[in-house]
């Protein structure tokens, strides 16, 4: 049986989205006697399935609305009540397991305490009931990427202490890869407060030190995935090459790719121009609804050193010109030659549309910018070549 608690609500650029959280075992039934026979006392385990229970009505009235909104302004509103919730539930769960924080069934509703908690009170005092009453619970493993990428700094706290006291030697070297993996998506990710430069290259610093950290001294350690097992080491130097290629301050390296004509071309074609790389699919919905404003900034950057490529990832090129001969989208267009391997490969790419903006000099600027911040960006940079052509 799957948590009730398996999906939130969260944001997108594109509207509401269902966001995996967990897939965490579903709480204990309550024994025979439960609440309200005057037979015995709510256990941890009822209240925490009785707000399961509430939790599931919630979300199902909310995605209701959602879906029933007519207008972004009205998706929005609906968006932003649900994210108020998270921290109220969050702060129930924390109510429900803090009396009994040293027994078995406290685990599951001090983990959705601290992912729902959203980087409050909450988060904080469930991470500090984790780490002192559960750091040896083998449930901890399944549930450590959740930590280091939704759990905030109550998250990257908890990984700190797994990493350094945890009992079981496999808790403790993914706890320090999971670390190190949050600490790099933390800086390279914009999120609604970016970091700015300074604090963003401690931050890669830090996480390169921790991955290294994770490679010397828990490098043989197997990590359990869909396509067979893994070590540390093979996954660090996996975030290692993001770190040292793929992130803002580094200019992207080539892959190469073909044109609609089958002609192979690379971003280093366009030195001396802004360039987006925008790495998307045609039945990527949020890929599409870029489109319009994607157009329009074309349009009106038109005769300046700056280039949009849009590279595909679509299984065949004729998906591709099939859409464009429907859709207008006058600039550059490359394709993958497949759903995987070639640029995919080369940048990582785990999610559409993936975004690098580049300077002149083929350095990345920016990542993941959509909209008015993705145009705000173009034109800084168009700035710098101007400023560059006067000297």
């Amino acid at each position: 049986m799957m948590s009730r608690w398996n999906w939130i609500w969260a944001g997108s650029v594109g509207g509401l989205v269902f966001a995996g959280f967990l897939s965490l075992a579903a709480a204990q039934q309550p024994p025979a006697g439960g609440p309200g026979d005057g037979k015995a006392e709510p256990t941890v385990a009822s209240k925490y399935l009785e707000l399961q229970k509430e939790f599931e009505a919630v979300n199902r009235k909310l995605l209701e609305r959602f879906q029933a909104a007519k207008t972004e302004a009205e998706r929005n509103a609906v968006r932003e009540e649900a994210l108020k919730l998270l921290p109220q539930f969050a702060d129930r769960l924390l109510a429900i397991a803090s009396k009994e924080a040293k027994s078995r069934e406290a685990f599951e509703p001090l983990i959705q305490a601290l992912l729902l908690g959203r980087g409050g009170e909450a988060s904080k005092k469930a991470a500090e009931l984790l780490a002192e009453h559960h750091a040896g619970d083998p449930r901890l493993l399944r549930l450590l990427p959740a930590l280091a990428s939704q759990g905030g700094e109550a998250g990257t706290r908890l990984l700190e202490v797994l990493a350094e006291k945890a009992t079981d030697r496999q808790v403790r070297g993914l706890a320090l890869l999971y670390h190190g993996a949050g600490l790099l998506e933390q800086a390279d990710m914009p999120g609604p407060s970016p970091l700015p430069p300074e604090k963003r290259q401690a931050a890669y610093a830090q996480a390169e030190k921790v991955l290294r950290q994770a490679v010397q001294d828990f490098g043989d350690v197997k990590i359990p995935t869909p396509a067979g097992e893994q070590t540390v080491a093979k996954a660090a130097e996996e975030h290692l090459f993001v770190l040292n290629n793929l992130t803002i301050g580094k200019v992207l390296p080539d892959a190469e790719v073909q044109d609609l004509d089958g002609k192979k071309v690379k971003v280093s074609d366009y030195r001396g121009k802004v360039v987006v790389l925008d790495i998307w699919a045609t039945w990527c919905g949020p890929c599409r609804a870029m489109i319009p404003h994607e157009r329009e900034m074309v349009e009106r950057l038109k005769g300046q050193p700056f280039v949009l490529i849009s590279l595909s990832a679509d299984a065949k090129k004729e998906t591709l010109t099939s859409f464009l001969e429907k859709e207008p989208m006058p600039w550059v267009h490359w394709w993958n030659g497949g759903e995987s391997g070639g640029a995919l490969e080369k940048y990582r790419v785990s999610f559409f549309p993936t975004i690098y903006v580049l300077d002149a000099k083929g350095v990345i600027r920016y990542k993941h910018l959509r909209g008015e911040a993705l145009e705000k960006a173009v034109e800084e940079l168009l700035r710098e070549v101007k400023s560059g052509e006067k000297k």
